[in-house]
């Protein structure tokens, strides 16, 4: 499923190889767990295991954990 699809607070692992994030966000890889929050424009924010807020491109590919 698409990242933009994921409810708020879903804990999901990204599986898309290529993951596009806005300049100034940390950089999240293939395999990567983190807590979806909410959409934000072309982006959507989550959290990662050490409560870092992150950006992923909403068209990411993710899967349920």
């Amino acid at each position: 499923m698409k990242a933009c699809e994921v409810k708020y607070g879903t804990r999901v692992r990204v599986t898309d190889g290529t993951i596009v994030t806005p300049p100034s966000s940390i950089d999240i890889n293939t395999g990567d767990v983190i807590t979806m929050l909410k959409p934000d424009g072309m982006y959507c924010k989550g959290e990662n295991k050490d409560g870092d807020r992150v950006y992923i491109a909403a068209w990411t590919n993710v899967e349920e954990v």
